[in-house]
């Protein structure tokens, strides 16, 4: 009998990028914590044929993506601008070289960042992204395998959230695309959004958009969502979170925006602000959304500080500032220097999101 090991690795190998005879596969990993699964990845690729190359520490750290040992914020903090400004080559090497990402993440300390300089962390996020934006437009997935720090703020001891990760990820990946494909046909048909909660009122344009998230399992392991780019200058009204927002290492608390044709003209926050005073001046286009994505997991319920769980909560939706995605489905023209989504529950009394004025959710529910 297959261990959830395997069974998570011929997901990640076969079913996310369909790795073949003569692929070239690289496996990021931020460090050991994950050699189980990453291991039987490894091993499956090397059956099929494949050419794999096995980069621990090295493309994940560069991306601030790697904590252990303390390397990234000490490169953060000492570097020189001239330092910060040079296009990481051996990152592009491999990347050039791939054309099958599996990206196993562990971060063992979600604010690890931030007591860094987030000036710096704009200037090298600035210098890599155009050599790791090569990578997304290949055959990449992702997942978040869990750490001693991460169970910690999901509340539970790592044996619990490591069994919640793998029933999270080890799903019917066909039966769930036939449940977002719903949503995906209502929003490549519709023209406006309209989100309606406690201190909400938020319309958001996507005509002429393409809706994508029917092909679960292939970007990103847990899956569950529907997503689209809205039109750039089409968002109006306001938003208030109630979940702390993280990015790179940064919390941020008490979240308000308010949109005049598509701008962020207005935020608050209740704690670190700054931290968003910083990113709306690190690039202008931050000030603009970049995705409204739609969680649609059934087996993910709790909050828990990471992105890749939370965004795919049932009954919340998601909104990232910053750049689009690249896609004809679920892209959007929006660039910026960040994609930084923020969860926004909807599972209370009150709650409701349309399309052209047809109830699509209704107190977290989905009504299809």
């Amino acid at each position: 009998m297959a261990t959830r090991e395997q069974k998570l690795a011929q997901i990640l190998v076969e079913h996310s990028v369909n790795v073949t005879k003569g692929s070239n596969v690289v496996i990021d990993m931020s460090d050991f914590t994950a050699k189980d699964l990453a291991l039987e990845c490894y091993k499956l690729c090397i059956k099929k044929g494949a050419n794999v190359y096995l980069d621990v520490f090295g493309t994940n750290y560069q991306i601030g993506r790697a904590d252990l040992g303390g390397f990234y914020n000490e490169f953060i903090k000492l570097s020189s601008k001239n330092q910060l400004t040079t296009s990481p080559k051996v990152m592009e090497a491999k990347i050039d070289w791939g054309d099958k990402f599996i990206r196993i993440v562990s971060i063992h300390n979600r604010n690890f960042l931030s007591r860094v300089n987030q000036d710096n962390i704009g200037l090298w996020r600035k210098t890599y992204y155009p050599t790791f934006e090569k990578m997304i437009n290949k055959d990449w997935v992702l997942t978040y395998f869990p750490t001693a720090g991460t169970a910690q703020n999901a509340k539970m001891s790592l044996e619990e959230f490591t069994d919640y990760y793998y029933k999270a990820c080890i799903v019917d990946y066909k039966a769930q695309s036939k449940q977002i494909k719903k949503v995906q046909d209502i929003l490549d048909k519709g023209k406006v959004v309209r989100i309606v909660a406690k201190d909400t009122d938020l319309t958001l344009g996507i005509n002429g958009r393409l809706a994508a998230g029917a092909d679960t399992g292939k970007h990103n392991v847990p899956d569950g969502e529907c997503f689209i780019g809205p039109e750039e200058d089409k968002t109006n009204g306001y938003i208030t979170f109630e979940y702390p927002q993280n990015y790179d290492g940064s919390e941020v608390d008490g979240v308000r925006f308010e949109f005049k044709n598509g701008e962020i003209v207005n935020y608050t926050a209740s704690q670190n602000k700054k931290f968003l005073d910083k990113i709306f001046s690190e690039d202008p286009c931050n000030r603009r959304l970049g995705e409204l994505g739609i969680g649609m997991n059934p087996m993910i319920k709790n909050y828990i500080k990471d992105i890749l769980f939370d965004e795919k909560i049932y009954g919340t939706i998601h909104l990232a500032i910053g750049k689009s995605y690249d896609y004809v489905r679920g892209g959007g023209k929006n660039k910026g220097s960040v994609h930084w989504d923020m969860i926004k529950d909807l599972r209370h009394k009150g709650s409701v999101v349309t399309v052209d004025g047809v109830v699509l959710i209704r107190d977290g529910k989905f009504l299809i």
